[in-house]
C-alpha cells in the first residue's frame, strides 16, 4: 500500500500496482484458477513464438550457405515451421480461453460487490462518501474490456510476456557482445524513463480532467434528461446549457493541448534516442559481419534480436500504463470490499424468549451522524457547535422514551426533528453513541441482529419495488415460500385487491417494466399501499409506518387511518406523519424538536395544552378550512 487520502471522514487507500496484481491473483485462485493457468501458458508461449521467429531465418540462411539439398532443407524447415504454428495456435487458444473466463468473472465480482453492500453496517449505505466509492467500484467492473479486472489481467499478462521476451532477447544479444547488451539496456531504460516522465506528467492533470469530465457529463445529462425537458423549454435554458457545455469543452481542450505538447516533446526525444540506439547497434553488427566475427546466419539472428529488443520496451510501457489506469479504479473496488462487515449472528438472547407485544425503552440515548451527508432527512441547525468534528450532525442528546407494550404511538415534528433517525435506531439500523435501547427490559444488543430485524414490519419513506413478481414483492421471499392466501389478505387490507382483480393481476405477474415489458407500473399511492401490504404480510410484533400516506389522496388516506387500529391490533406500533389529523388514531402522541421530546399525550390533551402541537394542528387545519390548498 502506497499512501492514503482522507476525504469527508472516509480514508481511501491507494495501492501499488504489485499489490493490485497480487490481490487479483488471490481472487482468481479462489474463484477461477483456470484463468491463472491459461495466463501462465499464454505468457510462456507468447515468449517462445518471437524467439523461434528470429531463429527460423538463421536456420534457413545456414542451410542455403552450407548448400543443403531441398529435401534436407524441407526436413528441417517444415517441422520447425509446423512447431511454431502449433505453439502460436496453442497460445491463441490460451488467450481466447483466458479472455472468456476472466470476463465471466466480472459479473461474479459485481455480485460479490452487491452482496458486500448487504453485509456492511447500514450507516455506510447512507454515507455520501461511501456511496460514491460503491458506485465507482461498480463502474470499474462495468466497462467491458476497459474494466479494472480486465485491464489488470491483460496488463499483467502483457508486461510479463514482454519482460520475459526482453530477458530472452538480451541473452541472445549477450552471446555476441556483453558491452553491446549493456549499452542497449542503458539506452532502453533511458527510453523507459522518458515514457515514465510522460505518464507522471499526464497524472498531474488527472484531477482536473476528472473534474471537467464530471461537469461535462452533468451538463450533458441535464440537456438530455427527459424530466428536465419541460423546465429547459419554459425557462429558456438552452443557450445557457450550451454555453456551459462549450466552457467545459474548452477546459478539456486546454488540458489535452498541454498534455499533447509535452507528449510530443517526450516522443521526439524518445525517437532520437531509439534511432541512435538502433543505428549504433546495426553499425556494430555490420562491422562484426564484415570482419568475419559472425557469419551470415548469425547476422540475421542478431539483427532480428536487436530489432525486436526495442519493441519490448515500448510494450512494457504500454502494459504499465494500462496497469496504472486500472489501479485508479481498483482503489475504489478494494476499498469497498475491505469495509468491515456487520455482525448479524452474535448474541446470547433470542426473540423467542420475548412476550408479545413488546415494550421498547430508549434510555439516555445520544446519537450523531459522523458524516453529515448521512443525515439526509434531518436538517443541520445543530451543526454550529464548533466543538464537533467537521461534518458531524448531532441528532439526539440523552433521549429517554418509552413505548409501552401494544401501544400505538404517533411521532410528529417538523423536518429535521429526528423522527426518521429514531425509527432507524429503533429498528437496529444504527446503534446509539451513548445509552441503550431495551426490548422488554433487555438490551437489544443481546439479540442477534438477524433476529432483531424479525421484530419489525416497516413501511419506510423510500419505496423499494423490485422487478420480481407481485408475490415475491409482498413476501420478499422466493416463490416456493409464499403463502398465497396470506399475501392476498395483506393486499386486501392494504386496499389493492379490487384494483388487482380489475386488472387481472395475479401473484405471478411481474412488477415494473425493468425486466418484463408487460410488468405492472403502480402510481405513487399504489406503491405505498403495496409497501403496506408487505409490512402486513410479515406480521411482525412491531409495526413501523414512516409517512405511509404521503402519496395518497385524502379519501385513501382516510381509509388507511380508519383501518389503522385493525392493522396494529395486538402489536406495538409507531406511526410517523406530517399530517396531524392522523394522530387522533394513536394512543399517545410524541412531538420531537431538535432531537428532544417537547410534548407528549393524547390529541385532546395536547390541544388543551395549547403548545407547539396545537399550533401546528391549527396551521394545518386552517389551510383546509380556508380552502388554501386543493
Amino acid at each position: 500500500m502506497k499512501d492514503k487520502t482522507q476525504t469527508e471522514g472516509f480514508v481511501l487507500k491507494h495501492y501499488s500496482i504489485i499489490s493490485d496484481i497480487i490481490y487479483f491473483i488471490k481472487y482468481f485462485k479462489k474463484y477461477e484458477p483456470l484463468v491463472l493457468l491459461l495466463c501462465s501458458l499464454e505468457i510462456i508461449l507468447s515468449a517462445v513464438v518471437p524467439l523461434a521467429g528470429i531463429y527460423l531465418p538463421k536456420i534457413a540462411v545456414d542451410l542455403v550457405v552450407n548448400g543443403a539439398s531441398i529435401q534436407k532443407a524441407a526436413s528441417v524447415l517444415i517441422p520447425f515451421t509446423l512447431l511454431i504454428m502449433a505453439v502460436y495456435t496453442l497460445r491463441t487458444a490460451a488467450a481466447s480461453g483466458k479472455y472468456n473466463y476472466y470476463n465471466s468473472q466480472r459479473d461474479h465480482f459485481i455480485a460479490l460487490l452487491f452482496l458486500k453492500s448487504l453485509k456492511v453496517p447500514y450507516k455506510y449505505t447512507e454515507s455520501g462518501e461511501i456511496k460514491k466509492v460503491y458506485w465507482k467500484a461498480y463502474d470499474s467492473l462495468c466497462s467491458g474490456d476497459w474494466s479494472a479486472l480486465s485491464r489488470i489481467v491483460t496488463g499483467t499478462t502483457g508486461i510479463a510476456v514482454n519482460i520475459l521476451c526482453f530477458v530472452l532477447y538480451s541473452t541472445v544479444i549477450g552471446t555476441l557482445d556483453i558491452w553491446l547488451l549493456i549499452v542497449l539496456d542503458i539506452l532502453a531504460f533511458a527510453n523507459y524513463a522518458l515514457n515514465l516522465c510522460q505518464i507522471h506528467y499526464e497524472e498531474t492533470f488527472r484531477d482536473a480532467m476528472a473534474d471537467s469530465n464530471k461537469k461535462y457529463y452533468c451538463v450533458l445529462n441535464s440537456m438530455g434528461h427527459t424530466k428536465g425537458a419541460k423546465d429547459i423549454r419554459i425557462f429558456g435554458m438552452n443557450n445557457w446549457l450550451v454555453q456551459l457545455r462549450d466552457k467545459v469543452i474548452e477546459m478539456q481542450r486546454q488540458i489535452n493541448q498541454k498534455i499533447f505538447h509535452r507528449k510530443s516533446l517526450f516522443e521526439k526525444a524518445g525517437f532520437v534516442l531509439s534511432t541512435a540506439r538502433d543505428t549504433g547497434a546495426y553499425a556494430f553488427l555490420l562491422y562484426q559481419a564484415l570482419n568475419g566475427v559472425i557469419d551470415i546466419g548469425e547476422f540475421v539472428l542478431y539483427f532480428g534480436a536487436i530489432t525486436g529488443f526495442s519493441g519490448f520496451i515500448t510494450s512494457i510501457m504500454n502494459s504499465l500504463a494500462e496497469l496504472r489506469a486500472a489501479a485508479n479504479s481498483t482503489d475504489y473496488l478494494r476499498a469497498y470490499m475491505e469495509l468491515p462487515e456487520e455482525d448479524t449472528s452474535s448474541g446470547n438472547r433470542h426473540i423467542s424468549e420475548l412476550k408479545f407485544p413488546v415494550k421498547i425503552d430508549f434510555k439516555n440515548v445520544s446519537f450523531a451522524y459522523q458524516d453529515a451527508s448521512e443525515a439526509t432527512e434531518e436538517n443541520t441547525n445543530e451543526t454550529n457547535n464548533t466543538e464537533k468534528p467537521a461534518g458531524k450532525k448531532q441528532v439526539f442528546r440523552h433521549l429517554d422514551l418509552s413505548i409501552n407494550a401494544g401501544e400505538k404511538i404517533a411521532l410528529v415534528g417538523v423536518n429535521g426533528a429526528g423522527k426518521t433517525t429514531l425509527v432507524k435506531l429503533l429498528c437496529g439500523m444504527y446503534n446509539p453513541d451513548e445509552g441503550e435501547i431495551l426490548v422488554n427490559g433487555i438490551d437489544r444488543n443481546e439479540f442477534p441482529k438477524e433476529e432483531l430485524y424479525m421484530l419489525f414490519s416497516a413501511v419506510f419513506q423510500e419505496q423499494l419495488i423490485l422487478p420480481f413478481t407481485l408475490g415475491e414483492n409482498i413476501a420478499m421471499d422466493k416463490p416456493d415460500n409464499i403463502d398465497n392466501q396470506k399475501a392476498w389478505d395483506a393486499i386486501s387490507k392494504a386496499g389493492l385487491k379490487e384494483f388487482f382483480e380489475e386488472k387481472d393481476i395475479n401473484l405471478k405477474k411481474y412488477m415494473t417494466k425493468n425486466i418484463m415489458e408487460d410488468g405492472i407500473e403502480l402510481s405513487g399511492g399504489q406503491q405505498q399501499r403495496l409497501l403496506l401490504a408487505r409490512a402486513l404480510y410479515k406480521d411482525a410484533p412491531v409495526l413501523v409506518l414512516d409517512e405511509p400516506t404521503a402519496a395518497l389522496d385524502p379519501v385513501a388516506e382516510s381509509e388507511i387511518y380508519n383501518n389503522y387500529n385493525k392493522y396494529s391490533e395486538g402489536k406495538t406500533a409507531l406511526f410517523i406523519s406530517h399530517r396531524l389529523a392522523s394522530t387522533r388514531f394513536s394512543d399517545r402522541i410524541i412531538m420531537l424538536e431538535d432531537g428532544r421530546v417537547v410534548e407528549e399525550g393524547s390529541h385532546s390533551e395536547l390541544m388543551a395544552l395549547n403548545g407547539k402541537y396545537a399550533e401546528m394542528f391549527h396551521i394545518q387545519s386552517n389551510y383546509y378550512e380556508k380552502g388554501e390548498i386543493a
